[in-house]
Parts: structure tokens; C-alpha cells; sequence
């Protein structure tokens, strides 16, 4: 096998102290609507690097009402460039803001877009660790509100009578980081002609890996995966549904209908985000490579 083509992405959310250095960019409106009194600022951000380029997702966030007070986009390949993004300000960052990003966002292009969106998620993660400032009362009314608001949604919250362990990550206090994720995609050509994608995905919760084969269509001809390490037992039966990907044709993928070939309500959102972002490198790998066989 060659590799041809790979893509990383790392998502952090950490929480600053207010100085009066930030100060300047909290949102007054928000803490004193909240009744609560601002302890610092939520800095979230992506970074991408992969064969094609270097870039980065940057928001700032009110840690208590998640609206974001800054945005930036930056380019760390030639040419370096710094660009605000005064659209996203006053935006929660948190369920149901994609379409607004995306609207947002569209003179951008794909990648800026798909990369706040990690970082919003991101943020949603972090709140695990934020629940004074988001309001709930103890770490059992958190998990209460998650197992209603994100019922049915996965393989955990759709088999909540059969989780062994509750999500509990909420007593590990953490200061200053409070969340992480890596992901990776690397695409290989195979002797004889086709496709290998290798992606992995690790965060402060879940870590799994996937392996998918193609032929010269991108036709999958076989798929392998692991979930490594996840909030429950119960999780891991999503893998399962990775054998259905067998046949499946991903040119020019679409996340909707990868999330119903993985079982979608009932399989595990992070195998469809990784299967999703394995093929879409897979296809910016073969234009690629198919370009440069031309020249």
C-alpha cells in the first residue's frame, strides 16, 4: 500500500480566568441576564492539518450562556491570514446552531463550516464540566436532562434500560482543559488498484477506529472497525452495523443516508462521523490522485 492523502483534525475547549485583558469581550448582557456571575471564558478551537492544507477554527464563548463572542478563521499555509468572523457572534454554540453556521459561513466555503461545527461540538462536550455555570444543580440533573433531550438519538441513549454505568465523567473535575478530540483519515492506494481509508477517532469519552477497502468506483468491498473505549458497555454493539457498509457506493458521500445504512437512532453517532469523514477523504484523495495521474 501508498499512502496518498491524510487529515487531522484536534478539537479543545479550555476555560480561561476573566482578566482584564479578555474582559473586553465578555458579553454583559448574558451574565446579567443569567443572574450568575461570569468566571472566565470558554476559548474552543479546531485545528486542521492535512495534505492539502493548515487551518483553524477559533471561538470565543460565554461559559454561561454559550453564546460566542468572538470568531476567527485562520490560515496557517501561504497565505497566512487572520479573518473575523463577526457573523457567528451572539450565536449559541450549542444543538441546532449548524444551519445558521452553515448560512453564515457559505462565502467561506466547506471546510471553515465543517470546522466550527467540530468546534461547536466540541463545546457541547465540554459542558460536562461547566454545569454550575450552565445551571444544573448537580451532575444526577445533568444527566437526567441528557437522557431526555438526546433520547433515541444513539445506541446508548436508545437502550438507557440496559446501561450499566452512568455518565459520571462530571466528578473528574477539570479546570482549565476540558476537552479533547482527535481524528485522522489516511488513504492508501491498494496494489492492483483501489482504496484503503484508515480513520480513527479519540476524545475525552469514546476512542474507535475504522477500516474501509474500495474498489477503483469506490464501491466499499469490505469494513472493519473497533470501538476501543466508550461511556458504557452497551456502545460497543453499534459495530455491528459496519457490515452493512459492504456494497455501499461512496462516491460523493452524504451523511444522512450513511446514518441510516449505521443504524442511526440505534447505532453510534461518533462511527457515523468517523465512516462519513473516512469516505469524504477517500474522495478528495482519489480526485487527487487521479489529477496527478493525468499531468
Amino acid at each position: 500500500m501508498i499512502n496518498i492523502y491524510q487529515r487531522h483534525w484536534h478539537t479543545s475547549a479550555r476555560l480561561e480566568p476573566l482578566t482584564s485583558g479578555n474582559a473586553a469581550f465578555a458579553d454583559d448582557t448574558a451574565v446579567i441576564n443569567s443572574g450568575q456571575q461570569q468566571k472566565g471564558q470558554l476559548m474552543a478551537e479546531t485545528i486542521y492539518r492535512g495534505t492539502d492544507c493548515e487551518v483553524g477554527a477559533r471561538l470565543r464563548v460565554d461559559p454561561i450562556s454559550f453564546k460566542i463572542m468572538e470568531a476567527t478563521w485562520e490560515t496557517y499555509s501561504l497565505p497566512v491570514t487572520i479573518t473575523d468572523v463577526p457573523g457567528l457572534r451572539g450565536i449559541e454554540a450549542y444543538f441546532n446552531s449548524g444551519p445558521t453556521i452553515s448560512q453564515v459561513l457559505a462565502h467561506l466555503g466547506p471546510l471553515p463550516t465543517a470546522l466550527f461545527k467540530e468546534t461547536v461540538r466540541g463545546i457541547i462536550q465540554s459542558e460536562t464540566f461547566l454545569l454550575n455555570e450552565r445551571g444544573f444543580v448537580s451532575a444526577a440533573d445533568y444527566n437526567k436532562y441528557w437522557d431526555k433531550f438526546y433520547l433515541n438519538t444513539c445506541h446508548y441513549y436508545s437502550n438507557l434500560d440496559r446501561v450499566s454505568k452512568q455518565w459520571d465523567y462530571s466528578e473528574y473535575t477539570r479546570t482549565s482543559i476540558l476537552f479533547n478530540r482527535f481524528v485522522s483519515q489516511s488513504v492508501y492506494t491498494l496494489p492492483g488498484g483501489g482504496y484503503r481509508v484508515i480513520a480513527t477517532f479519540s476524545d475525552s469519552y469514546h476512542e474507535l477506529s475504522v477500516e474501509l477497502d474500495m474498489d477503483t468506483k469506490l464501491n466499499i468491498t469490505k469494513a472493519n472497525g473497533k470501538l476501543l473505549r466508550a461511556p458504557d458497555d452497551v456502545c460497543m454493539e453499534a459495530n455491528v452495523f459496519l457490515q452493512q457498509l459492504e456494497g455501499y457506493d461512496a462516491n460523493n458521500p452524504v451523511k444522512k443516508q450513511i446514518a441510516v445504512v449505521l443504524g442511526q437512532g440505534n447505532g453510534c453517532v461518533h462511527l457515523i462521523d468517523t465512516v462519513y469523514d473516512a469516505l469524504e477523504a477517500v474522495n478528495l484523495a482519489a480526485k487527487q490522485h487521479d489529477g496527478s495521474a493525468t499531468l
